[in-house]
């Protein structure tokens, strides 16, 4: 049986996601590039004000510390300030990107150019600043990080001191050791947080992108499809999204759960898939006659009628259900029990199995 035109749309989405991956690997890179030579620039400082010697405080030596922990601040906040800016740069060809692999996701499933690029620079740099990740904006985020990072540093520094810990030492405990691959870094966790918020960004401004692309072009577009990741890293938010809808005002269409916004969630790696109108819906007039009778006979203005992740998950074996759900929802649900829909709260965040069993009445 032929795809629909719908399902089409899905199908090249989906497949152009994937190719953001590549460049989500680079912007990680050079990302964390720019952090570790924030690292090897601070730790200089350190070596070269000469204060951690091991010999007890007094308040010369204070004096010199609080001078070389402020210089450690301004040092920080300009390297941060330098990765989002380069970041921000990278995330404009991003939302370009994903405009312009929407704009022929539609064209290749119509088999007519219907949609053309609409969206001016000016659109496209202000998805990138106004794209939100859990309420605010990504230039926020790095402020946060910028500040996280400076605390790390600083209190390794200035517990070291106080400890009576030599330079070498404190060191040691800022870029962990070779043998362990330097991931006992006091400071990894910033880079992986650093890392998680390149990966939500680019999401965002892609999902983001296309939704605008989609409002843009409303004569042929009606609705938005979540469209979740099939594996077993799906997060429980995201496993429920999958397949819900949404017009293009964000009203739930056949459901009660409010649309999420460009991301779910940190690490989200859903799609906003464009949902077309009927051939019905759309008329025969202006640009519309140029659609290909094969095109029009598919164009029921459908969801795909593929499975959703849950309908998936049933095909799947036993121990990956269990990986997936863990073995207490995994119980529930195997019973019957426990749908997709009962794994979060009205709000789409996900419930612990206390609480599940407690909004279900089982205990």
């Amino acid at each position: 049986m032929a795809k629909t035109v719908n399902e089409i749309i899905k199908d090249e989405i989906i497949g152009h996601s994937v190719n953001l991956n590549r460049l989500e690997l680079q912007m990680k890179k050079d990302v964390l590039k720019e952090l570790k030579a924030l690292e090897k620039d601070l730790i200089k400082q350190l070596e070269k004000s000469n204060i951690l010697n091991g010999k007890p405080m007094t308040k010369f030596r204070q004096k010199r510390l609080v001078t070389l922990l402020k210089q450690i601040q301004e040092t920080v906040k300009t390297a941060y300030r330098s990765v989002n800016g380069t970041l921000s740069k990278d995330l404009s060809k991003v939302a370009g990107i994903a405009e312009a692999q929407t704009i022929d996701a539609v064209n290749k499933s119509v088999k007519v150019e219907l949609l053309s690029t609409g969206l001016s620079k000016q659109a496209l740099k202000s998805i990138v600043s106004n794209s939100l990740i859990e309420g605010a904006p990504s230039k926020d985020w790095w402020s946060r990080r910028s500040i996280a990072f400076k605390d790390r540093f600083s209190d390794t520094v200035r517990q070291g001191m106080l400890a009576g810990e030599t330079t070498p030492n404190i060191v040691k405990a800022l870029r962990g050791t070779k043998a362990l691959r330097y991931k006992d870094s006091v400071l990894n966790g910033n880079y992986r947080s650093a890392e998680a918020l390149v990966r939500t960004s680019i999401q965002s401004v892609a999902n983001q992108a296309r939704i605008d692309t989609y409002k843009d072009n409303d004569d042929i577009i009606k609705g938005i499809e979540w469209s979740a990741t099939f594996d077993n890293r799906t997060s429980d938010t995201c496993m429920f999204l999958d397949g819900l809808q949404w017009d293009l005002n964000y009203n739930p269409l056949g459901h009660g759960t409010s649309f999420p916004g460009a991301t779910a969630h940190w690490n989200c790696r859903s799609t906003t898939i464009g949902i077309t109108k009927s051939w019905k819906e759309l008329g025969a007039k202006g640009k519309f006659k140029e659609i290909p009778e094969s095109s029009r006979a598919t164009m029921d203005g459908q969801v795909s009628g593929k499975k959703n992740y849950e309908a998936w998950l049933k095909d799947k074996p036993e121990a990956f259900q269990k990986e997936v759900l863990g073995k207490g929802k995994y119980k529930l649900w195997q019973k019957g029990k426990l749908g997709f829909k009962d794994m979060v709260s009205g709000s789409g965040n996900p419930l612990t199995l206390n609480q599940i069993e407690t909004k279900l009445k089982i205990k």
